[in-house]
């Protein structure tokens, strides 16, 4: 997903809205926005109200390099929020980020399409734009060859897609989030080192 469709952002609300009743607020927020007041956030103040990570993400989109105004910001702010705090999960509550990152918490390269077979076109775009976002926080990458090309592979629809691959800090995300219950077993051959810090 390319910088500018992601600062169309009526567009991508335009894509990716489902019926209000499928997704409702999750029960918990995201140690990312839990004491963030989004009307609060500018282009001037932004990597002093936002987590590191956050931060890091929004740069690009502001001056001198990107052309943001606080509205925009504040906007895209509620737009990725929405993926840490909606949830389609009717039993557990699970946000859409969160969904991911279990999914892939057993540390196995895949594309969206394996992990959630039998969900309909429009939450795959969905989840799709999130495991966009969990890629700015550095917790999953996009499968390359030797030769830096990406690797994709045929999905559902008969489209190729990409393959991501998830990285340490998916894992300590859930953990921070109090989710260490749903992590997966990863396999012996995959196994990865968990002690090392992991920046917000």
């Amino acid at each position: 997903m390319e910088v500018e469709e992601w600062c169309d952002l009526d567009k991508q609300e335009e894509q990716i809205e489902l019926p209000p009743a499928t997704y409702q607020p999750n029960k918990y927020l995201s140690y990312r926005f839990n004491t963030l007041a989004v009307e609060e956030v500018t282009v001037e103040n932004y990597r002093e109200k936002l987590v590191a990570s956050l931060a890091k993400q929004i740069e690009m989109f502001v001056p001198p390099s990107g052309s943001f105004e606080d509205r925009d910001l504040q906007r895209y702010l509620e737009l990725i929020r929405s993926y840490e705090t909606s949830t389609n999960d009717l039993i557990l509550g699970l946000s859409l980020a969160d969904q991911i990152r279990i999914c892939f918490s057993d540390m196995q390269p895949a594309t969206i399409c394996s992990r959630f077979p039998d969900i309909d076109l429009a939450t795959k775009r969905r989840y799709r734009c999130v495991a966009e976002y969990l890629l700015r926080q550095n917790e999953l990458t996009k499968v390359r060859n030797e030769n830096g090309k990406l690797v994709k592979t045929m999905g559902n629809l008969g489209k190729m897609v990409v393959i991501y691959s998830p990285l340490l800090k998916i894992r300590e995300t859930l953990k921070r989030s109090g989710l260490s219950e749903f992590l997966k077993t990863v396999p012996i051959e995959n196994n990865v080192e968990e002690s090392a810090p992991v920046q917000n």
